[in-house]
This record gives C-alpha cells, sequence and structure tokens, in this order.
C-alpha cells in the first residue's frame, strides 16, 4: 500500500492489472464452458433440432393434407380414390389367393382395373347414400341406428350390387341379356352373403364411425370381406363383387 501511495500512476497501472486478472479468472471458466458445450453439443444437438423440424413439418403436411382431403370440398374424391385403391388392393388379394388353390392359372390384370373402375362407381353412389342417410335422419341413438341399417341392407345393397354387374358387364361388352341373367344368378347370393357381415358392421359405422371416414371404414371391413366370400362370387365367373360403401 505504501508503494501504491507514493506512485500514483505506477498503482493505478497495478490495479488495472489485478482487476483484470480477476475478471479474466470469473469469466473464463464460464466462457469456456459455455463455448465448450456449444462445441461439443452443437453436433449433436443440431442434428437433432434438425431431425425434429423435419419431422414436425412433415407432421404437419399430413396434418394439412388430411384436413383438406376429408373436407366437404374433397370428400367425395377421397372416397372414390379410396374405394378405387381398395378394390385394387382386394381383386389382387383374392387373385393370389385363387393362384394358391388352383382356381385361376395365372393373374390377369384386366380384370384388378374392371375392379377399380366398378369401385368407384359404387363409391359414388354409396357416398350419397350416407350423406342423405344422415341429413334425413340425423342422430345416433339405437332407433336411429337400426333404422339406417334396415334401409342399408334393403334399399342401398340391391341398388349398388346391381350398379356393380351392370359397370361390369358395360366393361366386359356383354349383351343386356347376359348381364340381367348373371344378376339374376348371382346377386341373390351375393346379397345373402351380406347379411351375415354387414349388419353388425354398419352398426359399428352409423353409431361410432364420423360420416366423412365411413368409406375408407367400409373398405377396410370389404378387403376381408372380400377373401372370405371369393368362391361365392367367382363360382362360375371371375367378375366378383366388393362390398364398397
Amino acid at each position: 500500500m505504501q508503494s501504491l501511495r507514493g506512485c500514483p500512476a505506477r498503482g493505478l497501472i497495478l490495479s488495472r492489472a489485478i482487476r483484470g486478472q480477476r475478471s479474466l479468472r470469473m469469466s473464463w471458466p464460464r466462457n469456456s464452458s459455455a463455448t465448450g458445450g456449444a462445441g461439443g453439443a452443437a453436433p449433436g444437438g443440431g442434428s437433432s433440432t434438425t431431425t425434429s423440424t423435419i419431422g414436425f413439418g412433415a407432421l404437419q403436411k399430413l396434418r394439412e393434407w388430411h384436413a383438406s382431403a376429408f373436407s366437404s370440398r374433397f370428400l367425395l374424391f377421397t372416397n372414390v380414390g379410396i374405394s378405387l385403391t381398395l378394390s385394387c388392393v382386394g381383386d389382387v388379394l383374392e387373385q393370389h389367393l385363387e393362384i394358391y388353390c388352383g382356381e385361376i392359372e395365372r393373374f390377369e390384370s384386366t380384370r384388378t382395373a374392371h375392379m377399380a373402375i366398378s369401385g368407384v362407381t359404387v363409391g359414388v353412389i354409396c357416398h350419397y347414400w350416407y350423406k342423405m342417410l344422415d341429413k334425413r335422419m340425423p342422430g345416433r341413438t339405437m332407433r336411429v341406428v337400426a333404422k339406417k341399417i334396415v334401409l342399408d341392407q334393403l334399399i342401398c345393397s340391391p341398388i349398388y350390387i346391381s350398379a356393380f354387374f351392370v359397370t361390369l358387364g358395360l366393361l366386359e361388352q356383354k349383351t343386356k341379356h347376359e348381364v340381367w341373367e348373371e344378376i339374376k344368378e348371382k346377386a341373390w347370393k351375393l346379397y345373402a352373403a351380406e347379411w351375415t357381415v354387414w349388419p353388425v358392421a354398419q352398426f359399428v359405422n352409423f353409431y361410432w364411425i364420423p360420416t366423412h371416414y365411413r368409406i375408407f371404414y367400409d373398405n377396410i371391413i370389404s378387403l376381408g370381406y372380400d377373401v372370405l366370400t371369393s368362391k361365392v362370387k367367382h363360382k362360375q365367373s371371375h367378375s366378383h363383387l366388393k362390398k364398397i360403401p
């Protein structure tokens, strides 16, 4: 202290140096740890952040696509696309099963294409059928659900079964008489088979499933229904009906 008092300039320089050393000692570990932490974590942290950002962006895009696809504006196109796609998948599965069982010798792509077109036809019919049912009979009470099931089986099923055979008849260039004979021969078999599956399936559909998801649900059920009833539907010809709502 005596030297500092005796030489003010020197003391001022020393005091500044001491303060600088103290501030350096206090700040160095903090800065180095922050720098080291940032340097060590940058590669992994940056990668994790980038992955999270990409995943979040993809999820957001999926949500936006879902909201748009199942909106009232695009629901018809979505339902037709679902019916077309799952009709193709169902027919491919059925044909491979029939090849395995020895019922047919080779895969027929034309048959799958015809099924896709028939899926579009019946999908359009059932899209408007569900909308009409919910508009005329809103609600999810047991009474309303029971009425919808009965009407679906008594009205919609015969209509779309007939539309299916007519569509395939046109694609196969059959005459009116041939189409009518095929309907008389096979339609009642398919209609009887439906009563074993669809009343229960439609109870779930009308009671729990929102309107805009019903065709998607019905096509998922139909995918298994087609395989289980392939013998009934292809007993005398390769044309087959897929229950497309």
